[in-house]
């Protein structure tokens, strides 16, 4: 009988905290004799790593990735320890291609879902914000791209921008000229870290509220950046009337027998 091959496991962990991965993610980990995780969470998730082999996927080519995942596959499951979740600027999918159907993919909680908890706030809101845009600047920067961040900055979206490449003052311009008014903005530093750190303002208020620190690290040349998260929405001040549930009740889950 032909034993069957080992997994590659892909474990969304999150925004950082070890709390805040699944009870599947951490018992596929168990599992995982070696683990390919960045710095920071080879760190953070250290009680959940004793005993593994460890590396950072970063500072390796895509081959030398693979070749490591192979070596250490033939005695054991192998996990990539994936930061935010697998959906959204997934760094990673070319693995998940590369081993097929050797890989199972374990979804997790993303940094917008903890932002939210944090913030104690949903991003979606009647007549306030009906529509949610997960994007980067980055990709922004593109001579190809054929749309502009401030084209999704606008009444009745909410802006979530990961990975941040510009100075706050000409990120804030931008967005308030397609916002076209002043509106509501929360950065998160470190979400969910032990020193996470969130500043909160308006388009017009936060590069005074924020001074002289650069939040998103852009001037920095280590290996570990900041990793700041911003929420850009009316929704982030906006209030919800207790009538809206009684509304809801009335028109949608009393009718369909909702229990």
């Amino acid at each position: 009988m032909v034993a069957e091959p080992y997994r590659v496991e892909f474990i969304s962990a999150g925004p950082g905290d070890p709390d805040l991965l699944t009870v599947a993610g951490a018992r596929r980990l168990a599992h995982c004799r070696a683990v390919l995780a960045p710095a920071q969470f080879q760190s953070s998730f250290a009680p959940l790593l004793r005993g593994k082999v460890l590396e950072s996927p970063f500072p390796l080519c895509h081959a030398e990735v693979v070749e490591w995942v192979e070596r250490h596959l033939t005695t054991a499951p192998v996990a990539f320890l994936i930061p935010g979740d697998f959906s959204v600027f997934n760094p990673f999918q070319s693995f998940a291609a590369h081993f097929g159907t050797r890989c199972r993919i374990t979804p997790g909680v993303g940094s917008q879902a903890a932002a939210a908890a944090v913030l104690g706030r949903a991003f979606d809101l009647p007549h306030v914000a009906h529509t949610t845009v997960l994007a980067s600047p980055r990709a922004f920067t593109r001579p190809d791209a054929p749309l502009r961040l401030g084209d999704y900055a606008r009444p009745g979206n909410t802006l979530i921008l990961f990975m941040n490449d510009r100075p706050l003052d000409e990120l804030v311009a931008e967005l308030r000229r397609g916002f076209g008014r002043d509106t509501p903005i929360a950065i998160l530093e470190r979400l969910a870290c032990p020193d996470q750190r969130v500043t909160r303002g308006t388009l017009d208020t936060i590069v005074d509220v924020v001074g002289n620190r650069d939040p998103y690290d852009i001037a920095q040349e280590g290996a570990e950046p900041r990793l700041a998260l911003t929420v850009v929405s009316d929704a982030l001040e906006g209030e919800e009337p207790p009538e809206w549930w009684d509304q809801r009740v009335r028109k949608l889950w009393r009718p369909r027998g909702m229990r």
